[in-house]
């Protein structure tokens, strides 16, 4: 139920990687081995579109399921395969192999921004039976990169240490996790739920609000429960947490945080809930307070493609029973990979960011909000009449943001 911060590092598994890899070396059986190293182009541009990289460890993830082997995601984005094929039928198995991952880089050129012909060259082979020193060549390297970077991550986390980032607190832990669920199971997070419209605005005309967004405030609950605990320090700790949530904001609608006459409302969730018994339980009785059709289930872009099968069933699911759907947390650049239509979604959401203006002026982007229909696309985190501008140009109608509520505020006092 709360928002996610975005993590711009790639879930790195060098470590694990290097000391596989020894073990591997140390045990001297390298018949069938083989290792796979996939480098990009432009790996920075997965620090924004994250989702774009997971939609390819997706893809490797499954391919990998069938074979005896391992996949590590690195610091700087690179993907490293090692797997064991069958000695017997080598060549026809290693073929077939090179194939499926040129297959899946192809499909994808367009997500991790390739080429079709770079995507073709993205992937180094190395036998180790055959090209043992190369391997270990572009290890030691990439063991000493791996340094540089881990050196340069904890200045900056000290740094970060000293100053602004002092608040943050103690990264969350397994520990802090089940007591703070503990917690939460016992109490009434209806003191930290708070309401922000989502509003059309035409020209220098007020807002006016078509629903509100029904969210728990993440920093209020913090310092009620856990002042000295970055909940957003471990992403997958955290989204567990947000499960927690989720049922406790189920027990506030159902005890009279909405009526019939609330309008439409969404509230955020995890696609996991959506699928879970106590979703059944309060989709079972949340009908005889509101109707569906005024409750907007909001889902996170990075949710929505962890597991693509549970969203489609997710999707049918709730559209089936009269709900609607808005992907969170989309941004321009990203609006041509997440089609609304594709997606099954009613809305969705893009973010605005100060520092990445450039993006809604693009020339291409006034187009792709015709693609999605400008009905129902909404501008998130618009903060400042430069947004609000910036996304009106686009073809944006649909607004949501301090800046919109301040105009709200500003035509209720006129009108009083």
């Amino acid at each position: 139920m709360m928002s996610e911060v975005n993590n711009t590092t790639p879930a790195s598994d060098d470590e694990k990687m290097f000391t596989d890899f020894d073990r591997i070396v140390r045990g001297k059986i390298f018949g069938g081995r083989i290792c796979a190293i996939m480098q990009f182009v432009n790996p920075k541009n997965f620090e924004r579109n994250r989702e774009s990289y997971n939609i390819v460890v997706h893809a490797i993830r499954s391919l990998m399921s069938k074979y005896e082997g391992s996949y590590y995601t690195l610091h700087d984005y690179s993907i490293v395969l090692f797997a064991r094929l069958s000695e017997r039928f080598f060549e026809q198995s290693f073929e077939k192999m090179v194939l499926e991952i040129d297959d899946v880089l192809t499909r994808n050129n367009v997500a991790i921004g390739l080429t079709p012909e770079e995507a073709e060259n993205a992937v180094r082979w190395y036998r180790f039976d055959h090209n043992l020193d190369e391997l270990q060549e572009w290890m030691d390297a990439m063991a000493q990169r791996f340094r540089v970077y881990s050196e340069r991550r904890k200045r900056l986390l000290a740094k970060a240490g000293t100053g602004a980032g002092a608040t943050d607190g103690v990264p969350i832990t397994p520990g802090a996790l089940q007591q703070i669920e503990d917690i939460l199971k016992k109490a009434d997070v209806t003191t930290f739920m708070r309401r922000q419209p989502i509003s059309v605005v035409f020209g220098n005309q007020p807002p006016k609000p078509i629903f509100q967004e029904i969210y728990v405030g993440v920093n209020e609950l913090r310092q009620a429960i856990a002042p000295n605990v970055n909940l957003r320090g471990s992403r997958a700790l955290f989204q567990y947490l947000t499960r927690t949530l989720d049922s406790r904001v189920f027990r506030s609608l159902l005890d009279g945080f909405v009526t019939r006459n609330s309008g439409p409302f969404s509230i955020n969730l995890n696609v996991s809930t959506v699928l879970s018994d106590q979703f059944r339980d309060f989709d079972s009785r949340i009908g005889n307070i509101v109707k569906k059709e005024q409750i907007i289930v909001e889902l996170q872009r990075w949710d929505v493609f962890w597991d693509y099968a549970e969203y489609l069933l997710a999707c049918e699911f709730l559209q089936n029973n009269g709900y609607r759907i808005l992907i969170d947390g989309i941004t321009p650049d990203l609006l041509g990979l997440f089609g609304r239509k594709e997606l099954r979604a009613d809305f969705i959401k893009l973010f605005y960011f100060k520092d990445h203006h450039d993006d809604w002026v693009a020339k291409d982007i006034q187009q792709k909000i015709v693609d999605a229909d400008p009905n129902r696309v909404i501008m998130a985190r618009c903060e400042t009449d430069e947004a609000l501008r910036a996304g009106q140009a686009a073809g944006i109608r649909l607004f949501q943001g301090w800046h919109i509520d301040n105009l709200i505020r500003a035509a209720k006092e006129v009108i009083s």
